[in-house]
């Protein structure tokens, strides 16, 4: 299960990296203020939902090796009521776009799948 941690590590530096031009262009350009606090809203939101369910990947790796017949889940509740808590404060704020937050809640787990092909690539040259 720890060939999830090279992947997440990499996506999570991408995404802090992602973050900090997100934050660049909102001082930069404040007439789309709106969209990159919803970007940036979403990511961080988004980026919390891939560590989170690594996370509970790998316990669920940890169960498989030592089972005990206890009942497991994936946190989809949680992953959710993060998500449903990212559009509600999008849609109470005029200062934050919905449109945006929601593309920022997708953009760290389309991450995953490049990060995850070129690091599949590196080790196995």
């Amino acid at each position: 299960m720890n060939d999830l941690t090279p992947i997440v590590n990499t996506a999570s530096r991408i995404i802090l990296l992602l973050l900090s031009v997100l934050i660049f262009g909102w001082a930069l350009f404040p007439d789309y203020r709106p969209v990159f606090s919803g970007l940036v809203l979403g990511v961080v939101a988004g980026g919390f939902n891939v560590r989170f369910l690594s996370s509970k990947v790998q316990e669920l790796g940890m169960l498989a090796m030592n089972p005990e017949g206890k009942r497991y889940n994936f946190g989809f509740l949680t992953r959710l009521c993060i998500s449903v808590l990212v559009v509600a404060v999008a849609a109470r704020f005029d200062q934050v776009s919905l449109v945006s937050a929601v593309v920022g809640l997708m953009i760290p787990q389309l991450l995953t799948i490049p990060v995850s092909i070129v690091v599949s690539i590196r080790n196995n040259h």
